[in-house]
């Protein structure tokens, strides 16, 4: 059996056969896992399912009285310790002669042999005393000192210890009474295969009864790699219904995942699918298909067999449960009509080097092949026309522009068209348009991207905020959604005392922060950029509001910051133009990177966009951006050399008075 052959290799002598270990247990892991759970009555689990968070417990706090425990023969492990580690001491202090000294090594039992020989030969004990009570007192003092260090290393040891824990089946119905709330909760089913930060620290649970540690703890130098894990992954048959696989951290690094009060929280994959429990009420039902059908999760409804005693599933929403990159998970998204996953991981990138980006273009380009006109038409609108009113604030604007140019020289499916009567050639042309207008109107694109900085300025210091601070700022900024609770500092002990340190030392902490900063810039947006109009002056006062209102909370805080920054990781810097991996400036420069060096479609520009090109030549933008215009005006014969000059002066920022203007901080 695997299982067998894994634990073996995991315990090998030395670690010698770790690797092998990992890669047997990852070749065996299931495709998916599934975590059954409860439904809180304050809702926390749907604040959870939104942000891919799942709780991490303590052994000490899970169902298993004997979870961790290290089962051991008390006087067996006295005996084996004293032979291999006591009686080297003994032999260098009694005051035994030779034969009796050898008389001990050659026994076959040598501590019982030095009990006798000690109450034989010592004066001091009571004759009357018979030789087994003696015996009996002095090793259950000894058994007392022994257990008691054994208690207090694996109470130490559960204590330190967190895990979760998922299950090979969905259709458990033990499972599904013991841990959903009685068929009232819910299953999760993960991918956690296919991420290695996941898949390395997830183990099998191996089922077997009567198992005690009396031969490592006698040895425990040569197993202590095994006494740190095989409590945790070892559990009476009892237990076999459930199927187990957990994920396990020791608390030293417990710094990768997301405290909030005592509780620590993991980052997961979006669940592959979600099953809704028989005896699930309406409210909470509702409130998970809406989670579903916003982020794109399969869900189904468990319902009882009639015929015999399982459950079986129902399908209630459905989508690709592949992984993205495989060109099924391509495939099975756009016949199902479900584009937000697929969109979201093959042209939300812009950090990949272009010729990355062109390998996933490639592969959506080929599974083209097992689709239908009409199911590609319905993709391409999807793409295109999501954000028709201003495409550049796509995050992946770039992205799309590159797929158009793959799209069109690829020459296979230049005959489909959009649902506006389009070809692919006409669309691309129609994108080169935009990104030379958005070139033109870089001013409000620049605004979005100070607003960003503004909010990350603001939430660097609103974090260390008591709640009734918080508060005060969220009536103040209404229009924005200010509040995202699994963002707290964090307690560490520093030097012997429990010090506080910034939550953005941790990625994912950073991550739940900048999802929430990108839905407060699209609040922005949607305030300002109405039926393709853009209400700068407005925009412009908001944006000196929010900025009084940063150097606000940044005056205030500052002590209290500077306290906490000292506390926090040495290479904790706050970086306000890198603290994302994604910029709208970098969106337009990797625009222009698209075209130069696919100059050949640039013979599409229309007539009217060669116009505003030749203008664009004579405006001054930085050295990149400049670079891609004059390579695309010199490709049209464009004449640009006459510079357009702007004077800085006094009302150089002010909308109303300068046209070109992007805003400067």
């Amino acid at each position: 059996m695997w299982l067998d052959n894994f634990f073996e290799l995991l315990y090998f002598k030395g670690g010698k056969k770790i690797k092998e270990a990992y890669e047997l247990k990852n070749q065996e892991m299931p495709e998916f896992l599934y975590k059954y759970k409860s439904i809180d009555e304050l809702g926390h689990t749907f604040d959870l399912l939104e942000n891919d968070l799942i709780f991490l417990s303590s052994a000490n706090n899970l169902n298993d009285l004997y979870e961790g425990e290290i089962f051991y023969d008390n006087k067996e492990l006295l005996y084996n310790r004293f032979k291999s580690d006591g009686l080297p001491y003994f032999m260098t202090i009694t005051k035994f002669n030779h034969d009796q000294k050898e008389q001990i090594k050659n026994s076959e039992n040598p501590y019982l042999e030095t009990m006798k020989l000690i109450y034989e030969t010592d004066p001091d004990i009571n004759p009357e005393i018979s030789f087994n009570e003696f015996n009996d007192n002095l090793s259950n003092f000894f058994l007392d000192i022994s257990d008691d260090t054994y208690k207090k290393r694996n109470d130490a040891s559960k204590e330190n210890t967190y895990l979760t824990c998922f299950s090979e089946n969905h259709d458990i119905k033990l499972m599904w009474a013991h841990y959903t709330g009685y068929n009232k909760g819910i299953c999760i089913k993960y991918n956690i295969k296919d991420y290695e930060y996941l898949r390395d620290k997830c183990y099998p649970i191996k089922y077997e009864d009567g198992y005690d540690y009396t031969e490592e703890l006698s040895n425990f130098k040569e197993h202590i790699f095994k006494l740190a894990f095989d409590p945790y992954l070892r559990k009476e048959t009892d237990w076999s219904y459930e199927k187990e696989w957990r994920i396990l951290f020791n608390y030293e690094f417990l710094r990768n995942t997301i405290k909030i009060g005592e509780k620590y929280f993991l980052k997961l994959p979006k669940p592959s699918a979600i099953y809704l429990g028989k005896r699930i009420d309406s409210e909470n039902k509702r409130k998970i298909f809406d989670i579903c059908k916003k982020r794109e999760i399969s869900l189904y409804q468990m319902e009882k067999d009639r015929r015999e005693a399982k459950l079986y599933e129902i399908e209630i929403l459905k989508y690709s449960d592949k992984n993205f990159e495989d060109e099924m998970f391509i495939v099975e998204s756009i016949k199902n009509k479900t584009y937000k996953s697929l969109i979201r991981n093959y042209f939300y990138y812009p950090i990949l080097r272009m010729a990355d980006i062109e390998k996933r273009f490639s592969k959506i380009i080929d599974s083209f092949n097992n689709l239908t006109d009409k199911e590609i038409q319905f993709f391409l609108d999807e793409l295109l026309f999501k954000n028709d009113i201003f495409p550049v604030l796509y995050p992946y604007y770039s992205n799309v522009l590159l797929f158009l140019i793959k799209l069109y020289n690829n020459n296979s499916f230049n005959h489909i068209t959009t649902s506006d009567g389009l070809s692919v050639e006409k669309n691309l042309e129609k994108w080169i348009g935009y990104c030379i207008s958005n070139f033109y109107n870089k001013k409000l694109v620049r605004y979005m991207i100070f607003f960003e900085k503004l909010f990350m300025r603001f939430y660097n210091r609103y974090v260390i905020l008591s709640d009734k601070e918080k508060e005060s700022y969220e009536r103040e900024l209404f229009n924005y959604n200010l509040k995202n609770k699994y963002v707290e500092l964090i307690e560490e002990d520093i030097t012997g005392e429990s010090k506080l340190i910034h939550p953005f030392t941790n990625k994912d902490r950073k991550e739940l922060i900048r999802n929430n900063i990108l839905d407060n810039i699209q609040r922005v947006f949607d305030l300002f950029y109405i039926n393709g109009k853009f209400d700068e002056e407005s925009c412009y006062e908001e944006y000196l509001k929010l900025k009084l209102i940063v150097a606000k909370i940044e005056n205030n805080t500052e002590l209290h910051y500077q306290e906490i920054f000292l506390n926090s990781k040495d290479d904790y810097i706050l970086d306000y133009d890198n603290l994302f991996n994604k910029s709208y400036d970098i969106q337009l420069e990797n625009s222009g990177l698209a075209l130069t060096k696919n100059k050949h479609v640039l013979q599409l520009v229309s007539h009217k966009d060669r116009v505003l090109f030749e203008i664009l030549g004579k405006i001054n933008y930085n050295q990149k951006i400049s670079k891609f215009i004059f390579e695309c005006c010199d490709e049209l014969n464009l004449n640009y050399k006459e510079n357009i000059v702007i004077n800085v002066d006094k009302d150089y920022f002010n909308p109303k008075i300068n046209p070109y203007t992007i805003l400067n901080l």
